[in-house]
């Protein structure tokens, strides 16, 4: 699951058969850039006013120009090829009308638990007072549900010394006990030679290189990263899996968490509401709270398998058939019989396992190098990023992880959290001054101090977590796990990978 890039911005000027460009009505034309320097708005609020009730004329104003831009044939030649050989969805929407943290947490879970927009606040008030203060749901995440069912899953993440590369799916519970676990997290370097070895588990999910906090670096398509980057992760993906004997029972599923702003002329349609508990509505930005009526803008989504078939997803499955993130934690439950829905989302959700075909067939060899891409956006220094403006909503979330952490390694150390020790006042007066910032009363001075302290504190945290993982015993090898019969291929399964890669 790569980030924050619509259907039409990548794909309006493929040429695949059946994808035209918009209508002139609406401006959009090819001319976009590989990296952005600035983010397009995308959270709730702009959102809305870029969708317009329907009329997807607002993108521009709320937005930009940047959002009136697609990528054309030469630009993103490795999803052009993959979606011309392969089940290519131009009935994928996001699952909210919104931003990268709900929207995420559908894939999870088939709900973000009331949560409408990235997280908002530095809550430390729960922070300080108990540790475990993940995101939660009233009937758990799909993890859970294959733990329970006896599955093995895995998630590859990228690590870091600098930079906020925390594993999304930290922010789920349970997840951060596991994290130094190599039967649940890899780093994705060893990953083409685990799937070259049958190391595989049933259910692998790829977390990109984040890069946060200024993306820049990153392999995930974010505006602010390159595109050329995340071209890269999806080729070393494909030839990882497909080159291996483990492709002749995979699927590879390739898809952006939301729109990232910018357009796409397809009216979102309506959507059936999660209906469990909102659990995490309080934790967002500024909460709308939405009904969860209607899907998020279109971004696109490639399904790769030898068993799947070639087509685009609106014939395939018909015109009025709608694919969002819940999708994939309904493709999950009916490959592995994991029971009931989690969320009448995925309940009501369409099932790729319904055109499956009764034979395989060929996919294409290996996919081509590409080069290296050249930066528009330098690197930044802490304090250079902290006097810019106030953290963002990805930051906050990724603190709360940092936060979950911090206690989760004290414990274990046997020392106080850094969150009720070193660094107890300074977040203390940060929250403060970050809660008069959105009220325009605080100064630019203590707003970039209280934005840097948020930095500092997180890594200090990873500082103290490398530390403990200095002191772990050593796992033993991939090899031996397999021999073993920890993670055998799951033969005849559905093994579905949330692309990323190793630069």
């Amino acid at each position: 699951m790569l980030e924050n890039r619509s259907f039409d911005h990548m794909l309006a000027f493929s040429g695949l058969p059946g994808v035209v460009p918009p209508p002139g009505k609406f401006g959009f034309k090819p001319g976009a850039v590989d990296q952005l320097t600035d983010n397009p708005p995308h959270a709730f609020e702009d959102v809305a006013a870029q969708i317009n009730g329907g009329a997807m004329d607002g993108f521009l104003r709320r937005g930009g120009a940047d959002t009136m831009l697609g990528f054309d044939q030469s630009q993103v030649p490795v999803l052009i090829e993959l979606a011309s050989n392969n089940l290519c969805f131009d009935n994928w929407f996001s699952s909210v009308p919104g931003s990268t943290w709900p929207n995420r947490l559908f894939a999870h879970a088939a709900s973000s638990g009331g949560l409408d927009n990235n997280v908002g606040s530095l809550d430390l008030v729960q922070e300080l007072i108990r540790p475990g203060y993940h995101l939660d749901f009233e009937n758990g995440h799909i993890f859970d549900r294959l733990t329970a069912a006896g599955v093995s899953w895995r998630i590859y993440h990228h690590l870091s010394a600098f930079n906020f590369d925390y594993p999304f799916t930290l922010c789920l519970k349970g997840m951060v006990e596991k994290r130094h676990d190599p039967h649940f997290f890899r780093p994705f370097k060893s990953f083409a030679s685990d799937m070259a070895r049958g190391d595989v588990a049933g259910y692998t999910f790829i977390e990109p290189r984040y890069d946060l906090p200024t993306f820049s670096s990153g392999n995930s398509q974010h505006p602010t990263s390159t595109i050329t980057l995340g071209e890269m992760l999806i080729r070393d993906t494909y030839n990882a899996i497909f080159e291996c004997e483990v492709g002749a029972n995979s699927a590879l599923l390739i898809t952006w968490d939301e729109h990232g702003g910018f357009f796409d002329h397809v009216t979102p349609p309506a959507a059936i509401p999660p209906g469990d508990a909102p659990l995490n509505r309080k934790r967002g930005k500024n909460p709308g709270n939405f009904a969860f009526d209607r899907f998020g803008v279109r971004v696109p989504a490639v399904l790769i398998s030898p068993w799947l078939p070639v087509g685009l997803g609106s014939r395939i499955f018909g015109p009025d058939v709608f694919f969002d993130h819940s999708s994939i934690v309904r493709a999950l439950r009916t490959t592995f019989s994991l029971g009931p829905a989690l969320t009448n989302r995925d309940n009501a959700s369409p099932d790729w396992n319904s055109k499956l075909l009764t034979a395989p067939r060929p996919l294409r060899a290996k996919l081509p190098s590409i080069a290296q891409p050249k930066f528009r956006a330098p690197a930044a220094t802490d304090a250079e990023i902290a006097a810019r403006e106030p953290p963002d909503g990805n930051l906050l979330g990724m603190l709360q992880i940092a936060a979950d952490i911090d206690w989760h390694t004290a414990e274990r150390l046997n020392q106080p959290p850094l969150i009720v020790s070193s660094f107890g006042q300074r977040l203390r007066q940060a929250r403060e001054v970050l809660s008069l910032a959105r009220g325009a009363t605080a100064s630019g001075n203590d707003q970039t101090a209280a934005h840097l302290t948020l930095l500092e504190y997180t890594r200090a945290v990873q500082a103290r977590d490398a530390k403990l993982q200095a002191r772990l015993p050593p796992s033993p090898t991939h090899h031996q796990d397999h021999q073993e019969g920890g993670h055998k291929a799951a033969t005849g399964k559905v093994s579905l990978e949330a692309e990323d890669e190793d630069v």
